[in-house]
């Protein structure tokens, strides 16, 4: 009998050490919110990057930082900015008038020869996947001419699919999301960088459980 509360002690530490890895664990669903701000531009980089900080947030991503890739094979080179920009606003930006007057571009498989590319580091891990990208530049003085005051300030939106190739805290998940900000710049004229910030919600879940398959097959189906 004196034996028995070392064998009872034994199995609590079993149980302890057993339950710790288990409450560690992140949930199969996982909403991240978080703003974001960062620099780009679309005419003198090849390939267009905008890279930058995650600001606030989830903890999982706040303090980590993003960067967006365009595909702009078949784009003049950045040699000749104003041709360039020429090339991307007559090939990409399509007018709406009354009532929204303005300019809108987007980059997707569609519009380019793939989806643009992202991607998180964070201190707990990275994620990324592809994304649709949308610029829409408001016609201030309804023209329908693109004044270069009017390439001052745009604002920017998008979905985004979370690919299975996460590492540290997101190895498991995909998912989809979304996202818009405003875009700056104060010298459009000689082709300066964007200055961005915005908001971004994703919604990811468990992509190693048994319902991988159809759950995979839906989000690739909605984000096209």
């Amino acid at each position: 009998m004196k034996h028995l509360p070392a064998i009872f002690l034994f199995s609590a530490m079993l149980i302890a050490l057993v339950a710790c890895p288990a409450s560690a664990q992140l949930p199969d669903t996982l909403r991240l919110e978080f703003d974001f701000e960062g620099i780009g531009n679309l005419v003198t980089m090849s390939p267009p990057v905008y890279a930058g900080d995650v600001t606030s947030g989830d903890p999982l991503v706040a303090g980590g930082t993003w960067w967006v890739q365009i595909d702009d094979a078949g784009w003049p080179g950045t040699a000749d900015p104003a041709a360039r920009w020429e090339y991307i606003f007559t090939t990409f930006f399509v007018y709406e008038g009354s009532p929204s007057n303005h300019w809108k571009a987007t980059f997707n498989d569609v519009t380019l020869p793939g989806k643009p590319v992202w991607q998180i580091d964070a201190p707990s891990g990275t994620l990324g996947g592809t994304l649709v990208v949308e610029i829409t530049i408001p016609d201030w003085d309804v023209d329908g001419v693109l004044d270069i005051d009017e390439r001052m300030f745009s604002f920017f939106n998008g979905t985004m699919m979370v690919m299975k190739y996460g590492t540290g805290d997101f190895t498991i998940y995909c998912g989809s999301g979304s996202y818009n900000g405003t875009a700056s710049n104060a010298d459009p004229a000689n082709f300066a960088d964007d200055f961005v910030s915005g908001h971004c919600l994703m919604d990811l879940v468990n992509c190693v459980i048994g319902v991988e398959p159809s759950s995979w097959s839906a989000l690739k189906t909605r984000m096209r």
